[in-house]
């Protein structure tokens, strides 16, 4: 009976045993992902199209994700603009971006993924019976080698331009975030997000967390900065209330404890999506007292320069800037700050950002308020 029961607990670790992504890495037309357990794992593959840009997406279920993985590669040459990693629920996902009418093959081997990517036009990119049954949807991975070089002098996506910004549309994916009106608050959160990042690359390196409607975790947005050793987060929200009447703006920067009951209430809102990540102790990151002091003295001055210039433009209700402990602010190692536009159940609030002309002059004056800082 012993040994019955000793090989059922054997079985069950087995299949339930979670596989460990240890590396991605790009080079030359080759995406690369290494297992950590040295079995063959095959990822359910699809792509989506953005602009001009296929999405090919690799999801691994039953997986996890070694901390030294880069979230992403922004590897822009002539098969690739950029590579997402993110892990959530229990998945892996590794997002590829690819150029117009690069053409891929999937091939898995004991523990490894690899993507090979053509440059030559085919009928179709699931022209082979290996391509079409591995095929997947987004992103790879830069080198561990890589990533550090990033966060130690600066991401090579600099170019000219000396400052990095992220730009991060709040929620994505299964996480519609607040709703009202017939409208979610990530769609909202996505359309004037772009727009700002849009407007701030002509004169910043901007990167967005997300640029499509996808989730992304809230330990993976602070990483992504990270990675790329920005000098600012934004991340752009919307509002939400039991009460009909509740109006205005407001913009926060991170504070490890909540400025007040207020604030508390509606950073747990923001961070119950992933709530594991927002009970983190923030010993456990990366940002010390002298970063966070420091951070937060800029986050604030840019959050008033943001609130003064969206009350100036919308004639909302000024309800503040505020200090709260928001997961997707509190890994960054730059200043950062959360706007919450306008509540999502108040039409009036919401009309404001709905038309493309009120999201472009959102976009306008906030990325006016962090160029007053960002010189």
């Amino acid at each position: 009976m012993k040994k019955i029961l000793l090989f059922l607990l054997l079985f069950i670790s087995a299949v339930t045993f979670s596989d460990t992504l240890k590396n991605v890495s790009y080079n030359n037309g080759k995406v690369t992902g290494i297992f950590r357990e040295n079995k063959q794992i095959i990822p359910n593959t699809s792509v989506t199209k953005l602009g001009n840009d296929d999405i090919l997406m690799l999801s691994f279920p039953d997986s996890d994700m070694a901390s030294s993985v880069p979230a992403l590669i922004n590897k822009n040459d002539q098969y690739i603009s950029k590579v997402y990693t993110v892990q959530n629920n229990g998945m892996v996902v590794v997002y590829v971006y690819l150029k117009p009418s690069v053409t891929y093959q999937v091939v898995v081997r004991n523990g490894e993924f690899q993507v090979t990517l053509t440059g030559e036009q085919a009928a179709s990119r699931n022209n082979s019976s290996q391509t079409s049954r591995y095929a997947t949807q987004e992103q790879s991975d830069n080198n561990a080698q890589t990533a550090q070089t990033q966060r130690q002098s600066g991401s090579s996506i600099r170019g000219n331009k000396k400052y990095t910004i992220v730009v991060d549309p709040g929620h994505g994916g299964h996480d519609s975030g607040a709703r009202g009106n017939g409208y979610n608050e990530k769609d909202i959160a996505l359309q004037v997000a772009t727009r700002l990042a849009n407007n701030l690359r002509r004169d910043y390196n901007v990167i967005m967390t997300r640029d499509s409607d996808f989730f992304v975790p809230l330990d993976t947005r602070a990483k992504i900065g990270n990675d790329a050793n920005a000098d600012f987060f934004i991340s752009i929200h919307l509002n939400s209330s039991s009460s009909s009447s509740a109006n205005g703006t407001e913009v926060y920067y991170f504070n490890k404890k909540d400025q007040n009951n207020y604030a508390a209430q509606v950073a747990k809102l923001e961070n119950k999506v992933d709530s594991s990540y927002g009970d983190t102790p923030f010993s456990d990151f990366i940002l010390n007292d002298i970063f966070y002091k420091k951070n937060q003295k800029t986050s604030q001055a840019v959050a008033g320069a943001v609130l003064d210039g969206l009350i100036n433009l919308t004639g909302l209700r000024r309800r503040g800037v505020l200090g709260a402990n928001f997961a997707v602010l509190r890994g960054s190692n730059s200043p950062s700050i959360l706007v919450e536009l306008g509540f999502m159940n108040n039409y009036s609030d919401l009309s404001k950002f709905l038309s493309p002309d009120d999201q472009e002059r959102a976009a306008a004056v906030i990325g006016d308020a962090i160029r007053k800082y960002f010189k």
